[in-house]
Order: structure tokens, then sequence, then C-alpha cells
């Protein structure tokens, strides 16, 4: 069997979301039970990369849920000052490999203040576990690739059903507003899975446009912009392309003004529609033809990407994170554009983001990977 690549992990994922929604209240259980021990007001979420991208997909969800404020910071930033307020705060410290330099940091600075931590990774293996009180396996399995994909998708929904169960706990949820609310997630994952065959037509019908080495705009509200988010990282991590991500207001107050012809804009639309998303979409189309607006509201015109409505609107970006995913895995497979420019890779030691033994994990994953497929195909 050959090296899973990041495009395998991407049709992968919908299977882990199925499996671990099947299990939910299971894997949460621990998380559920020390944020209910804290009495926290606050969950805070401290997160790099990827799996910062994920929490701020998950982030609305959760603060509906809960009906308490929830905050998604980076390491840096939680050292540097965010540490401070808010205060009553539940933190949860996020790094899917367990070995991101920078969240180990916040890890120990945060006990050197005496905080009570509590992480989540995908390699309860690795360092994370000792720079933590308490360490929690998100359900991500195995996946071997820098390029997270799967990761993020199995992350928002752990964090979703986290919330969902810590409700419960709560007496904020009884056991059918659970219910309902499982609901809505396996919909979402649904769609999910009906997304990756229309993501697949997309870029098969858009090769050559989405294939321009331009610069990438992504634009989206509420939780679609964690999606924006991830999009602009996995624009720049595999397609080494110029990108950037706004909310929608914020896109049409002067970063619009560097639209040209030549430009990729990914626009999404709000879960419920959005008559000002569609209006920038239609004037940006005349002036763009890489312009693109996936939605649930189709006017049947080109550049649309539709997606089916969904039960619960707060879950939009399970679904709408696929469209991305496979643009760019799908075309830095065809363009091999995997490997960084010769210069970076020289220095590349010099700032290395992930702790000791990293690079050996990695092929432990890969090992595992390759035992996976072996035995279930």
């Amino acid at each position: 069997m050959e090296k899973l690549t990041m495009l395998d992990y991407v049709y992968m994922a919908n299977a882990c979301m199925d499996k671990n929604l099947r299990r939910g209240e299971e894997i949460v259980a621990g998380l559920v039970g020390e944020f209910v021990v804290s009495r926290a007001k606050v969950v805070r979420l401290i997160a790099s990369g990827s799996s910062h991208n994920g929490a701020d997909c998950a982030r609305l969800f959760m603060q509906a849920v809960l009906g308490m404020q929830v905050v998604v910071t980076t390491p840096g930033a939680y050292i540097g000052f965010e540490h401070t307020y808010p205060t009553d705060t539940f933190d949860i410290f996020i790094s899917q490999s367990g070995y991101s330099t920078n969240v180990l940091a916040a890890l120990d600075f945060a006990r050197g203040r005496g905080v009570h931590t509590v992480a989540l990774t995908g390699n309860v293996g690795a360092p994370v576990a000792n720079h933590s009180d308490v360490t929690f396996d998100y359900g991500v399995g195995v996946e071997s690739v820098d390029f997270v994909t799967m990761g993020v998708e199995s992350l928002m929904l752990f964090l979703m059903l986290f919330s969902m169960y810590a409700a419960r706990a709560l007496g904020l949820l009884d056991g059918s507003g659970v219910e309902a609310r499982v609901n809505g997630l396996r919909d979402a994952v649904q769609v999910h899975a009906r997304m990756l065959e229309e993501a697949r037509l997309f870029v098969e019908g858009e090769r050559l446009t989405l294939a321009r080495q331009t610069p990438v705009i992504l634009v989206g509200n509420g939780s679609n912009l964690g999606v924006c988010e991830e999009g602009a990282l996995k624009f720049a991590e595999t397609l080494k392309r110029s990108s950037s991500f706004y909310e929608g207001e914020e896109f049409v107050h002067g970063p619009e003004m560097q639209m040209a012809p030549n430009y990729l804009l990914l626009m999404i639309d709000d879960p419920e529609g959005s008559t000002r998303m569609h209006n920038v979409f239609s004037a940006l189309r005349k002036v763009c033809s890489g312009t693109f607006l996936l939605t649930s509201h189709p006017a049947g015109v080109a550049g649309e990407v539709c997606m089916p409505e969904l039960a619960e609107p707060l879950a939009s970006a399970i679904p709408a994170l696929v469209v991305v995913q496979v643009i760019c895995a799908t075309l830095a497979q065809e363009l091999n554009s995997w490997d960084v420019h010769p210069f970076l890779e020289a220095v590349e030691d010099e700032f290395d983001a992930k702790a000791t033994g990293y690079d050996d994990a990695v092929k432990s994953l890969e090992n595992q990977a390759r035992e996976q497929y072996r035995r279930h195909g």
C-alpha cells in the first residue's frame, strides 16, 4: 500500500465523524466531568493552526448550547496577555499532534500559575500528556499527514458534542434537547458526505481557474469565518499561494479594493441565506471570473456551489469545509506542490514548531495507517 494522502483523509473524515457521533457521550465524558467540577463561567480554547480554526468553527455552536461565553485564542496570546481576562474560565489546550511547542509552552505557563491544565489531543502518547494535568483523546484516530484535514472535522464535532453533554450535566438541556442536537449534527455529517461529491465535481469543472497561481481570498461570517481561516491556511500550506480571509462586511470595507480579474474569491453564504452576500458575489463576479459562492440558497447563476440546507445552521462549518479541503488536496496532488522552496527548507530547523520526537511519531502513524488499511481496506 502506498502512503495515504491528504485527499484520502479528506474522504475518511466522514466515517470518523460518523463513528464519533455514535459514541459521542462516551468520548466527551471525561472532559465534561472536568468542566462541571470547575464551575467555570467561560470556556477558553487555546490552540494553534488548524486546531485553532476548528475551534473557531465550533465556537458559536458551543456558546449557544452552553449559554456562556466561549473564547478562542492562540498559545502566544494566552501567554502574553489573554490569560488574565476573562476570569473564571475553563481552559482547554488543544494540539492534535501533541508535539506543538507553542501549546506545550502555554501549558507550562498555566501550570506555573497554578492552573489545573486540561489538554485535548489526537495522540495521548505525545509530550502534551507530560505537560498537562489531564489529557483526553478527541477521537481523530490515525492521521499521518502534516496537512491536517480529518483532525479539523473531528475536533469540531468533539467540541460540539462536549457542549451538548456538558449542558445536560448542568441542567441546561434535557434528554430530548440532546437528542435534537445530536440529530442536527447527524444531518451535518450526512451533508458532509454529499459535499464530498459536489466538491469533486466543482474542482473537476473549474480546474483551470482554481489552479491559477494567483492570490486567494475567502469570505464568510459566523462559524463559516472559521472555515475561511482554515481555507486560507490550507491554500498557503499546500499550494503555496498568498491567501487571506475576511468577514463579509470587513471584506467590503477595504480589502475588496485589491480585487482583479486574476484573483480567486471563495465566498460562503450564511446558512439562512444572505441577500448582502449574494449581491457582493454577483457584483464581483463581473470583476473576476474566479469568484464563487458556496450556498444553500442558490439563485441558479454561474459560480454557485450548492449545499443542502442544514437542520442545524450552527454546524454549517462541518460540510462547508469540505469544498476548500477538496480543492487544496486535489490540486496539490496534481501540481505536486507539497514541498517548500529550497531556501526555506534550508532554514526550517532554525524555528521548528514541533517538539523532539515528532518525525518518529509521524512514521509511527504512517505504519498504523498502513496496518489499518491492510486489515480494513
